[in-house]
């Protein structure tokens, strides 16, 4: 569904943060990148979605969305929202803080969608409930500032489903929240999975989070996969040096180590 093929992202400082990277997601399946900053996680989904930052290009490779490339395509826009979307570690920083949560769903709706005004606030509405955020109504008129960083989370998330796409690529969605808020956005993402049967890459630091949500575990440094397989095999019996001591670095409690 989802495929990168010997990808290697380099820039134009001369650094490598990708390289002959490789990995095929299949429908509806978690897949979790994990490793240290800087080991090229989130390079790998911004690359997925031409989201490099400037100076960053893919040099080598192809990424395949539901069987067509995309590592060169100009029109973004056309696949953008609809099979591919992303939220972010702080989704806040992405809206205009000076114009509503309202304004800015509708346009997000209408720029890619024939749809009125009218039907573009319901559908936003409902879908910000679904969220669970109750009060779909006031959600609306408000600016983000309003918001706690959770109630931004799940706007982000729903202006992200909106179009249900195929693969939602979720950059370190929970890093920036509490414990409390971050275990409710995680069943969130699971629940979405499971109702939409909608592939997710979750790029995160946190193994914890990787081995409760995710199907496989991908394990990263310096740009490159170490280590990939099911969440099992990964936390229970890892091969890679790096990667057990990932593991030894999780905190344990009385000498029980949860994850």
């Amino acid at each position: 569904m989802l495929e990168f093929n010997n990808i290697s992202v380099y820039y134009d400082n001369g650094t490598q943060a990708l390289k002959d990277f490789n990995l095929s997601v299949a429908d509806a399946e978690i897949v979790a990148l994990v490793g240290e900053s800087g080991s090229g996680k989130s390079t790998a989904i911004r690359a997925a979605m031409g989201l490099l930052p400037a100076g960053g290009e893919i040099t080598s490779g192809e990424i395949i969305l539901n069987n067509r490339p995309i590592s060169n395509l100009k029109e973004w826009n056309t696949i953008r929202g609809k099979e591919i979307a992303m939220i972010f570690q702080d989704n806040g920083a992405m809206l205009n803080p000076i114009r509503t949560i309202g304004s800015q769903f509708v346009e997000y709706i209408q720029t890619h969608a024939k749809v009125s005004k009218k039907e573009a606030i319901k559908t936003a509405i409902n879908l910000l409930e679904d969220m669970g955020l109750y009060d779909g109504e006031a959600i609306m008129k408000a600016i983000p500032s309003s918001l706690s960083g959770g109630m931004r989370q799940r706007v982000g998330i729903a202006m992200a489903i909106y179009f249900k796409p195929s693969i939602l690529l979720a950059d370190e969605p929970t890093s920036a929240l509490d414990v409390t808020i971050q275990a409710q956005i995680i069943r969130q993402l699971i629940d979405l999975n499971k109702q939409y049967q909608m592939s997710i890459i979750l790029v995160t630091h946190n193994l914890g989070v990787a081995a409760y949500m995710s199907d496989r575990i991908v394990v990263m440094t310096k740009g490159e996969i170490v280590e990939i397989g099911s969440r099992e095999d990964i936390i229970n019996d890892p091969q890679h040096e790096y990667t057990k001591k990932l593991i030894k670095a999780i905190p344990d409690m009385q000498g029980v180590r949860y994850v």
